[in-house]
């Protein structure tokens, strides 16, 4: 699995690479389809809330496509929860994927 980590007014350091690639690496353990995973950090400059923080990622799993998006005042934390939502997208792509596999096999 492919993972790219890219920031939009915001410099990725290592810290945040390796953050962001042992938090997206969880997810494989649910299935071998996915192929890339694109995460996309941005910090957006707000004069009445403060920074907000954004993490986007892109899962790309047997041709179908699974993008979701967190925010968040603090970057870490934008980051654990995009992880988690994609954990609990990847495991309901790979419920269905079972399930199709099922309804094919009678």
């Amino acid at each position: 699995m492919k993972i790219i980590i890219s920031g939009k007014q915001l410099k990725i350091t290592d810290a945040i690479k390796s953050y962001t690639e042992e938090k997206i690496n969880k997810i494989s353990k649910y299935t071998d389809a996915i192929t890339e995973v694109d995460v996309v950090l941005t910090v957006e400059k707000k004069k009445t809330e403060g920074d907000v923080h954004k993490a986007d990622g892109l899962v790309y799993a047997s041709g179908t496509k699974i993008k979701i998006e967190a925010r968040n005042s603090d970057l870490y934390a934008a980051i654990d929860e995009l992880s988690e939502r994609l954990e609990r997208q990847v495991r309901k792509y790979k419920e269905k994927q079972k399930d199709h596999n099922k309804k094919g096999s009678h």
